[in-house]
């Protein structure tokens, strides 16, 4: 009876410590950005296995979903952002957990799943997300031949988000480029700033240009303007807020060979 008395104790205690420390997930975190995948996953199921205290587990079944994921083992990453999004409904990893889920469907060529919850994430996630957005839906409608979606959403990632990562990435042909009625080529959204790269007399000239920009992940347009009676074809990149921005396009831009001038 003392024994029992005694394990009793020492079990409530175990507990008692348990519940009043946060969860360390130092280890998981380290090994999955060292690229030690399955050390992140041994480390993280151990946690799984010992912990009482479950506050933090959200951030536990993201990293470990992103370990399994990398480790190719897809059914367990999905289990592992399941379960997240159905235990911690109001998580602060909601949006990235959700992405990443997306994205396991996608690799998994579920793309209804992967598409339900990108579109989703879209109508209600913030600013920080929309480029990552773009890109993915971008990708998804290209693997399932909707050759219009895909260029719609690449488009839009390179108006609104011309400096993003994933604009640089996005290879696909802008549609907004060339053969548009009038000839113009309406500049994106934002900034008064621009940096000129060119000016042609040849319509055809000039957009076989923004094709090659875009091809670089340049968010570029076509402006016609007209003097004396003779039309003059500039093309132009980005719709900057500052000069500060324009010069640092401008250098990026000189650096690949173009001849450039900031245009206000």
């Amino acid at each position: 009876m003392r024994k029992i008395f005694s394990l009793s104790i020492l079990l409530n205690l175990v507990l008692f410590v348990n519940a009043g420390h946060c969860l360390n997930l130092d280890k998981v975190k380290t090994a999955y950005l060292d690229g030690s995948y399955k050390t992140a996953i041994s480390e993280g199921e151990k946690i799984l296995l010992t912990s009482v205290n479950r506050s933090g587990f959200d951030e536990l079944y993201y990293y470990l979903g992103l370990a399994y994921f990398k480790d190719a083992n897809y059914l367990r990453s999905l289990d592992m952002f399941g379960r997240a999004l159905e235990e911690f409904k109001n998580s602060r990893l909601g949006a990235q957990t959700k992405l990443a889920l997306g994205d396991t469907y996608f690799y998994l060529n579920d793309f209804a799943k992967a598409e339900g919850l990108y579109t989703e994430l879209f109508s209600s996630s913030d600013q920080k997300l929309k480029p990552a957005l773009l890109y993915r839906l971008g990708e998804l409608y290209e693997k399932t031949g909707d050759k219009a979606k895909s260029k719609e959403y690449s488009d839009k990632l390179k108006q609104d988000f011309p400096f993003s990562p994933e604009a640089r990435q996005d290879k696909r042909v802008s549609i907004a480029l060339i053969k548009k009625t009038p000839v113009e080529t309406p500049a994106p959204a934002g900034g008064t700033y621009s940096v000129q790269v060119g000016a042609f007399s040849s319509q055809e000239n000039a957009g076989n240009l923004t094709l090659e920009l875009a091809k670089k992940g340049h968010n570029s347009y076509i402006e016609e303007i007209v003097i004396d009676g003779k039309a003059s074809y500039r093309v132009k990149v980005g719709r900057l807020n500052s000069e500060y921005e324009a010069l640092e396009l401008e250098k990026q831009l000189m650096q690949e060979g173009y001849p450039t001038k900031i245009c206000p």
